[in-house]
């Protein structure tokens, strides 16, 4: 009798277990359907994993076969406090992004195809402020934001692991950017780069 009871509450938690597992995967679907109606485009097999943070989609496009893990923010600002801005973020084909990454652009961004990027990265065209005396005095929240150009990422570039990449920059096609690297200058093309700040320490 015991064997019977622990098989039929082995049975029914089960269900249970299956219940809401569908229940969630349905929302998980049913709000992406309703977020990638809204891009500017959207190619075909693009896959984000739930949960995300994304706004601003009909500023952005995706390209065919784009893969996010869990805990992407990807975020086009259009206004912030009083101040109004008119970005563009564009992602190539077959671009792979690991979890816990964040792009966010106020200007432009741009991603060119084949871009592998690991987890933990940032990538911004925008600051809190200007590094001025008057606005250190504000709350950081508070200074209004403030771009010193669009960031281009070109072809077949790696990132690695915890990478920064601030605004006004280049990375040159085929490069590889070094785990924690803080890139605040163009790189040129097929060009290895590490460290804070982010220099060549190789090219082919």
């Amino acid at each position: 009798m015991k064997k019977i009871k622990i098989a039929i509450r082995n049975y029914f938690i089960k269900k249970f277990v299956n219940l809401v597992s569908d229940i969630r995967i349905a929302y998980e679907l049913k709000e992406w359907n309703n977020i990638s109606k809204l891009f500017k485009f959207l190619g075909e097999n693009v896959i984000v994993q739930y949960p995300y943070l994304i706004s601003g989609q009909q500023n952005i496009e995706i390209g065919d076969n784009f893969r996010a893990l869990s805990q992407f923010r990807l975020q086009a600002i259009t206004s912030y406090g009083n101040d109004k801005f008119n970005p563009s973020i564009h992602i190539g084909k077959n671009v792979s992004i690991e979890s816990n990454c964040h792009i966010g652009a106020i200007n432009e961004i741009i991603i060119e195809d084949n871009v592998m990027i690991a987890s933990n990265v940032f990538i911004s065209d925008h600051f809190h402020g200007k590094i001025i005396i008057d606005d250190l005095k504000i709350a950081p929240d508070k200074r209004s934001l403030t771009s010193k150009g669009s960031i281009k990422i070109e072809k077949n570039v790696w990132i690695g692991d915890s990478v920064c990449i601030m605004p006004g920059v280049t990375i040159g096609e085929n490069s590889v950017v070094g785990a924690n690297a803080v890139v605040t200058k163009s790189i040129p093309a097929n060009s290895i780069v590490a460290g804070i700040p982010a220099k060549v320490i190789k090219q082919f």
